[in-house]
């Protein structure tokens, strides 16, 4: 057990590990040369190219200098006139790329070969800063200039080339068996009469930093240099190469640069010469220090991808592998060579190796696990669907204070073990990487309004007050997942309620552009090309954030980091007291992550906690229409008296835009004085617990105080808008005073605002539960809709039986996928609410069979289906949705079913709206 716990410790990090090995091992065999030569030239071809040091002149022994001497070699009395014509003008050092260590010489009749080289060592003698070239010969004996000009010269350097099997040069040796590189000694013997030029030790071998093509090196034919066609201000100070230039014979090398067509090999001591003056040769990173890099950050790399989704992972190694190029880019600007390949290679083999592992690792238990999630829902689902249901029918049944304590229990803890089932399984839906978010249009106040709404029974009770505002500038309508979001919504709102006993419980919003580099680019790329006036306007990408706060117990600093932990709440008396899964802040951070943002909390024992909700959407192109009647409260006075800075701020925000002139207090006394300076108001917004507080204060009813009100404002029929708590009974009101019940709903306040300026009179108060039981009853076209229930459990059987008695509808009952194909095929049925588990046939199998019935269409795509099948199944996975209606059904419903649920379920049926 140990060792196997040792191995899942060590897991995100093998993947890496692995990877780095082989890395390094390749790097010791030097297998990632080639590659690396390669990067390098692009890396250096991308950089651009750099001006040639000024310092440096080329003098050729070019085309036109042979075609106007007439040999080669050419006699050594013209380089002898060379180094005069360079004394005269000034030149700083002479660099001679040729071998004068064969004293035989073209004889041109008018001198010998003696006095030729004794002509030149007196040139030499005179310039006195002329450096020759040496060579080693195939047995490496050492081959020198002769006697006479060694003499003369004050270095000789090597002109060793190293070629790399491409067949460029990138390195120099800067001393070979005790003699500098030639143009090493040039820049020695430069530094002797101008500034001192450093010259690197370690390593023996320089890499050299091209800095351009060889074509943009200053280059002078040594025809115009001896007829004195160049200017001497050319050649003055200069460090002056002479070197064999002509295009038939000598040696050539290739460049970065210049890797098409070959140049003279003369370049390379120039580019030598450029890197020293301006000491910025390349630098490379030991290959030690490469190992260990790669041996550490592969290991290192994995353990940051480990676990993390597949997009992510391909994300972050693609990104790291941009950025270390990126890096390799910037040094080799500052002269340092890093290497590219191996750190690359090692970033997305790494980055391939986990995600390859994650894919296999996390296939592998999602089928097992999907096959366990499957299996344990619909068994636990099945025998809930019962308890759910028929404990809700209990609780309206005529009971003793006893049994109706029973009752509740037994409703409460089912609805409790409901909630837990929904959270593993998303829960487990979020872990497995198989989570799927929606695109809808979702308008904000009303997402947060059913989430506050489903609450606001037990924050009644409780006495807490719920209240939301929508800061200005936040869209009323976005493109989001609306499910998801409430859920987030209510599991914050809940878990407020739950731990707050006294005060109040807010939520506040607002929305923020951002705008992420990659999307801009994007979108600057898409539109570039389309004309200013015809280019779409683009969507802009919005952060909404949501701040729900209480003022509840607190959550303790060091509790702070295990809450949104799976299964972890703030500490395990809290877990006693208030009870829960402690997946809920899981489940939500893991959402709101998924939707592009975030969750984190600030709290203070004992002053409560604030939780901040961030998700990434965009605004919807159509917005939400408002009621016309609102177009006649332009230019309306009203007068708002609340105490709750937060639902003040929400009127404010809303009635504002409707160019409503709202004034705002804070206490009844505020308002009698406001309403003394200036009277004339169209209507009063007040809030009962202000109301209450004054009555108690002065001890009149509610009544006397409104009529007081409206005496103020010398207006007896001003109508008033009484903002009341949902368990408080109404006072006995008069019929200027409308009810709205907190927490305020934006269409009901719309709909009260209508007796300020009534249009048409209509009903504000919702019809009672009796009155609603008596409309369903009613409806003739319940009776007439033929019903088939085939469900194998005879549990479930009466409890759908019971639930469609309760909407008032009549049904079959038949228990097998095979007796529901007989029963269709007898008579003609509207629905059939079919199970997906059945014995012998299977819900999915007898759907198939009934669409391929000539008189159930054929056609599993068409819209217009003589049968109306719903899924009723346990199974609550999104597969399992998929398979129901790929097999022709038509809706679907999970267990346990709900009575609404349901009903809304049938009314959606073509039968019902056909008729």
């Amino acid at each position: 057990m140990k060792n196997i716990r040792r191995f899942k410790q060590l897991a995100p990090v093998v993947p890496g590990l692995l990877v780095g090995s082989c890395i390094a091992l390749l790097m010791q065999l030097q297998a990632w040369q080639p590659l690396e030569r390669t990067a390098t030239n692009y890396l250096m071809y991308w950089r651009g190219t750099r001006a040639w040091d000024n310092r440096i002149v080329m003098i050729s022994i070019d085309d036109a200098t042979l075609k106007q001497l007439g040999q080669f070699p050419i006699s050594r009395s013209y380089y002898a006139g060379l180094v005069e014509r360079l004394t005269v003008d000034g030149a700083g050092v002479i660099v001679f790329n040729m071998l004068f260590s064969d004293p035989v010489i073209v004889n041109t009749g008018l001198e010998s070969s003696h006095v030729a080289n004794a002509s030149l060592a007196r040139a030499m003698n005179v310039h006195s800063r002329v450096v020759l070239a040496q060579v080693w010969g195939a047995t490496s004996e050492v081959i020198r200039p002769i006697p006479v000009l060694l003499e003369a010269a004050i270095a000789t350097g090597h002109i060793r080339q190293l070629i790399d099997p491409d067949g460029m040069t990138r390195n120099i040796e800067v001393v070979w068996q005790g003699i500098s590189a030639l143009g090493v000694a040039a820049v020695q013997a430069y530094s002797l009469d101008k500034e001192l030029v450093e010259i690197p030790t370690q390593p023996s071998q320089m890499r050299i930093n091209w800095p351009g093509p060889a074509a943009d090196l200053t280059t002078l034919s040594l025809i115009d240099v001896l007829d004195e066609r160049v200017r001497p201000s050319q050649l003055k100070d200069k460090i002056v190469i002479v070197s064999y230039g002509a295009t038939a014979g000598g040696e050539q090398l290739r460049t970065p640069f210049d890797n098409q067509v070959r140049v003279p090999a003369g370049y390379m001591h120039a580019a030598v010469v450029d890197n020293l003056l301006n000491q910025n040769w390349l630098r490379p990173v030991p290959q030690n220090a490469t190992l260990l890099v790669v041996l550490l950050g592969a290991p290192l790399f994995s353990s940051l991808l480990y676990r993390r989704q597949v997009w992510v992972q391909i994300a972050l190694y693609a990104g790291s592998a941009v950025v270390w190029i990126i890096i390799c880019f910037s040094f080799l600007s500052s002269s340092y060579l890093l290497p590219v390949v191996p750190p690359v290679a090692a970033i997305l083999a790494t980055g391939l190796s986990v995600t390859v592992f994650s894919w296999l690792r996390s296939n592998a238990l999602w089928q097992v696990r999907s096959a366990f999630l499957n299996t344990m829902s619909h068994e636990i689902r099945t025998p809930l669907n019962a308890i759910v249901n028929l404990s809700d029918m209990l609780r309206e049944t005529p009971l003793d204070d006893r049994q109706r304590e029973f009752a509740d229990i037994l409703h409460n803890s089912s609805q409790t073990l409901l909630a837990l089932i929904n959270d593993v399984l998303d829960f487990s839906k979020i872990e497995s990487g198989q989570f799927m978010l929606e695109d809808y249009p979702v308008v904000l106040h009303e997402a947060i309004e059913r989430s506050i709404e489903m609450l606001a029974p037990h924050a009644a009770e409780k006495g807490l007050e719920l209240v939301y505002a929508l800061e200005p500038g936040t869209p009323p309508l976005i493109m989001s997942d609306p499910v998801r979001l409430q859920q987030i919504l209510l599991n914050l709102l809940s878990n407020a309620v739950k731990f707050t006993e006294v005060g109040e419980i807010s939520v506040r919003v607002q929305a923020e552009v951002v705008t992420l580099p990659l999307e801009r680019d994007v979108r600057r790329w898409l539109y570039s090309s389309i004309p200013a006036k015809s280019a779409p306007p683009a969507a802009p990408t919005l952060e909404i954030r949501f701040a729900v706060c209480d003022t509840g117990i607190g959550i303790p600093a060091d509790r702070i980091g295990q809450l949104f932990k799976p299964f972890t709440q703030a500490s395990a008396s809290t877990t006693r007291k208030y009870g829960g899964t402690g997946l809920g802040l899981s489940i939500s951070r893991r959402l709101s992550e998924r939707m592009g943002g975030n969750l984190w909390v600030r709290s203070y024992p004992g002053e409560g906690s604030t939780f901040y909700l961030t998700v990434r959407a965009r605004p919807a192109m159509q917005s939400p229409l408002l009621p016309g009647y609102l177009a006649g409260l332009s230019g309306t006075r009203l007068l708002l008296i609340d105490g709750n800075s937060t639902r003040r701020d929400h009127l404010m925000w809303t009635l504002t835009p409707l160019d409503i002139d709202l004034s705002l207090v804070t206490s009844f006394a505020e308002a009698l004085s406001v309403l003394h300076r200036a009277p004339r108001f169209d209507g009063i917004i007040l809030d009962d617990a202000i109301l209450t507080a004054h009555i108690a204060r002065l001890s009149i009813d509610c009544a006397s105080a409104l009529n007081h009100l409206r005496q103020i404002a010398q207006n007896e029929p001003l109508p008033i808008i009484l903002m009341s708590a949902l368990k408080r009974p109404p006072p006995d009101l008069s019929g200027d005073t409308i009810i709205l019940w907190k927490p305020v709903k934006q269409i009901a306040l719309y709909q009260a605002l209508r007796s300020i300026r009534p249009i048409t009179p209509i009903p504000l108060s919702s019809p009672s539960p009796d009155a609603a039981e008596a409309a369903i009853a009613a409806n003739p076209l319940r009776d007439r809709l033929k019903i088939l229930i085939a469900e194998d459990n005879r549990i479930n059987q009466r409890v759908v039986l019971r639930l469609l008695e309760l909407l008032g509808y009549q049904a079959d009952v038949v228990d097998s996928g095979k007796a529901a194909l007989a029963a269709v095929c007898q008579q003609r049925y509207d629905v059939i609410l079919m199970d997906m588990w059945m014995p012998e046939l299977d819900g999915i199998e007898t759907t198939r069979q009934i669409r391929q019935l000539p008189e159930h269409n054929a056609n599993p795509l068409s819209t217009q289906r003589d049968v109306w099948i719903v899924a009723m199944t346990a199974n609550a996975m999104a597969r399992d949705r998929q398979r129901c209606y790929a097999a022709g059904m038509d809706d679907y419903l999970t267990k346990p079913i709900n009575r609404e649920t349901l009903n809304r379920a049938l009314e959606r049926c073509p039968a019902m709206q056909s008729n």
